[in-house]
């Protein structure tokens, strides 16, 4: 099977042109019941990329208070118009492109678990240690997927990560 990787949030730069136009941004919030497809990668393969796929996903993070209540909203999202495809046809690909996707949404979770334990008294001095460390984790941990399953070619290994990944979730189902 191809090998694929998993794209990260990068910092955005637009010009003053760019910033007055209306901008939507495309995604799919992450869910049990729906699975991506094939027609869900829709930016062109980069074909200087050795990889045959790339899934473009995002922790989606909002916290604030306001009279002195904390409130906080976290979504795992799919990027459509990042993510690509050079093989559009193979079942073994999108498997391990989902599992990257479902991989960002136990992060989702566990940073769920962690902004709870927030409060408007310590949100100001902790939430940004607290976001950046969730997001280095989340970067590492998907390196060591893709490392241990070599992207997908290694059968044995992506079924072990499957297992473990849906153990996660299973186990993180109080913060889904």
């Amino acid at each position: 099977m191809p090998d694929a990787a998993v794209a990260l949030p990068a910092a955005a730069s637009k010009t003053a042109t760019e910033a007055s136009k209306p901008f939507v941004i495309e995604q799919v919030i992450w869910s049990d019941e729906r699975k991506l497809s094939w027609e869900d990668f829709k930016a062109q393969p980069d074909d200087s990329n050795p990889h045959h796929a790339l899934t473009a996903a995002n922790l989606a993070v909002n916290a604030k208070c306001k009279d002195n209540k904390y409130t906080y909203v976290v979504n795992c999202v799919f990027l459509p118009r990042q993510s690509w495809s050079k093989n559009k046809v193979s079942e073994k690909l999108l498997v391990h492109e989902q599992l990257h996707f479902d991989l960002t949404e136990v992060h989702a979770r566990q940073l769920r678990r962690d902004l709870q334990q927030l409060n408007c008294t310590t949100v100001k001095k902790s939430l940004n240690d607290v976001v950046s460390n969730a997001f280095a984790k989340w970067k590492a941990e998907q390196d060591t997927f893709d490392e241990d399953c070599r992207h997908g070619l290694d059968k044995s290994a992506q079924k072990h990560w499957a297992n473990t990944i849906q153990a996660r979730l299973e186990k993180l189902e109080a913060y889904k």
